[in-house]
């Protein structure tokens, strides 16, 4: 089951490979943000079979809980930490 504020990963598409944030969930499609191309203004619409779900984002739940500002700064940062702590899981 995908939830706002999870993490995936694109398996499918000529985006396959970039993680992304989830911003919306619909019931066939979910909405993403990477912060560079997909921003949190023009977020991406990504059918669910063509994603894989790589975790929950704690960190933007607290960021978002607390009321403070979340952008793609903020978001950018978040998905290269995700994307560095996956890729040292697989050496």
């Amino acid at each position: 089951m995908i939830n706002t504020g999870d993490i995936v990963i694109s398996i499918m598409g000529h985006d396959r490979g970039e993680y992304y944030l989830v911003i919306e969930c619909d019931n066939n499609y979910i909405y993403v943000a990477d912060g560079r191309l997909k921003t949190l203004d023009k977020p991406k619409k990504k059918n669910i079979k063509h994603i894989r779900r790589l975790g929950k984002s704690d960190e933007f739940i607290d960021i978002k809980n607390s009321g403070d500002n979340f952008n793609d700064v903020k978001l950018k940062y978040l998905l290269k930490k995700w994307r560095n702590k996956c890729l040292n899981q697989t050496l």
